[in-house]
């Protein structure tokens, strides 16, 4: 089922690069082809012109109050995987984390997630925990998250990447099309050093499917994971965030020193004494 509805998916990307083509021969020139494809319904945004007439997203968006975990005794919330369908294979090495994590297993300073590390979370873990802002651009919608991590969805018509050309990133290959005011983002070929959750990773068989509409002063973010290698059936939830009108959201870098107070350099291999002078760091 899930090679049938990639196929689907590929196919309708296709069928929406092909319409830009045509336009493109029939307008002569890019402009006017972006235009025509434009009237597309799903195509929307192709233009800096038609950019306007996008539902307004401005402003930054924060997580709202998160959920409490179902369990308050096991320790394992929603953040941290608790309300995922995991195999019992990986349900079990979840809690095992989480226990070394508490210092139950004799082992101290455990990194909690990649953001321990200085590592990006990675999609879909990374939009649950920090604001971030939306950038509009012909045929792209760009996310720009509080911890310095980006994600670029193309919105031009493109299909993913082929099989042949993949080469995974933390954020994974997205595209996206329009359905009225909400934006509907497919993802595929994420590093399976990504995180799914707080201390949780990825394959290469993660697929997310999300839904990103405005309702009012909120933004809602229906997802869908799949993963035949870790759940036993598909994650479905929904994230809320508040629209805050300040200032926009001050990126934060990891630096060296960052590095170092995080991760702890043993944790990290890393010599982070300054060089010599004359010494080749």
């Amino acid at each position: 089922m899930q090679d049938i509805a990639r196929v689907t998916r590929l196919a309708a990307g296709a069928a929406a690069a092909v319409l830009i083509a045509v336009c493109a021969l029939l307008a002569g020139t890019g402009d006017a082809a972006a235009a025509a494809a434009d009237s597309h319904p799903g195509l929307r945004g192709q233009t800096w012109d038609s950019i306007k007439r996008l539902p307004d997203w401005s402003g930054v968006w924060a997580p709202s109050r998160p959920l409490l975990p179902r369990n308050p005794g096991s320790g394992t919330g929603f953040v941290f995987g608790g309300d995922v369908p995991l195999k019992p294979k990986y349900a079990a090495m979840r809690d095992e984390r989480m226990a070394a994590v508490r210092g139950e297993r004799g082992q101290d300073k455990i990194p909690l997630s990649n953001s321990g590390l200085c590592l990006p979370n990675g999609t879909p873990a990374n939009m649950g925990p920090v604001a971030h802002e939306y950038l509009f651009s012909p045929g792209r919608v760009t996310i720009l998250l509080e911890n310095s991590e980006i994600r670029r969805i193309w919105t031009d018509g493109r299909p993913h990447v082929p099989d042949d050309q993949v080469n995974p990133s933390f954020s994974g290959d997205s595209i996206g099309h329009w359905e009225g005011d909400t934006l509907v983002v497919d993802t595929i070929n994420i590093f399976p050093e990504a995180e799914l959750y707080i201390g949780g990773r990825v394959t290469e068989k993660t697929h997310v499917s999300e839904r990103i509409t405005r309702v009012g002063n909120r933004m809602r973010i229906d997802t869908v994971v799949e993963d035949p290698e870790l759940f036993a059936k598909p994650w479905v939830y929904t994230r809320w965030y508040d629209h805050e009108k300040g200032p926009p959201i001050d990126y934060n870098s990891c630096t060296e020193g960052d590095r170092a107070k995080k991760g702890e350099e043993t944790l990290l291999n890393i010599d982070f004494n300054a060089p010599k002078e004359g010494q080749q760091k």
